[in-house]
């Protein structure tokens, strides 16, 4: 899969000296275009009710391919008993790199990076859950369009123009990382919504 990247505050120079950042990059390169296919094949053979869009597909890709390799899933940031706080999590950590996968609507993604900046910068975070860099990763418009994503998924284009705005309150550096789809041929596999794709910052 080819990948484009959004460097803010030097994330990138920091993660690239991280063996575990080496390590995602790899997983996140390495993603073709089966893999989601047959991801995506495997809910019905399981008996399981089939996505419109891909990107769930993709979501199972990421944790089969992670987890073994000592990624921890959806860490919870705040202790149990925080009323209000229990549910937020990151979606995988290791070696102090936080990342978030994000395929949710466009108006989630400050949201996403709120998460990965509150890891990196509040006391009040438990301590195996703590990050000094995030890795917040996006589909593109042409991936969003590839896999029929519902419209209103923000994607990485729309991500990057965020994170910019949101410059003067976010002090941890990340990297934002979009997947591409870029000469992959269509497929009819995924049904989508409908809705048709937005591939304009709305």
């Amino acid at each position: 899969m080819r990948v484009r990247v959004f460097d803010f505050r030097h994330g990138g120079e920091i993660l690239e000296r991280r063996p575990a950042w080496v390590e995602l990059y790899e997983v996140v390169s390495g993603i073709e275009r089966d893999d989601i296919l047959t991801a995506h094949s495997s809910f019905s053979e399981e008996g399981r009710r089939v996505p419109a869009g891909g990107q769930t597909a993709i979501n199972k890709v990421f944790r089969d391919r992670l987890i073994p390799l000592g990624w921890r899933p959806e860490p919870r940031l705040f202790p149990f008993d925080e009323r209000g706080l229990r549910k937020w999590k990151m979606d995988f950590i290791k070696a102090d790199i936080g990342v978030e996968i994000s395929f949710n609507h466009a108006e989630a993604i400050p949201w996403t990076f709120t998460r990965l900046n509150i890891a990196g910068e509040s006391d009040r975070v438990l301590e195996d859950s703590r990050i000094d860099v995030g890795v917040a990763i996006f589909a593109t418009d042409g991936l969003k369009v590839w896999s029929k994503m519902d419209s209103a998924v923000g994607t990485f284009e729309v991500a990057e123009a965020w994170l910019s705005m949101m410059k003067p309150i976010m002090p941890i550096p990340m990297l934002v990382v979009g997947l591409d789809a870029e000469g992959w041929p269509p497929t009819e596999l995924f049904r989508g919504t409908g809705k048709g794709s937005r591939t304009l910052l709305e």
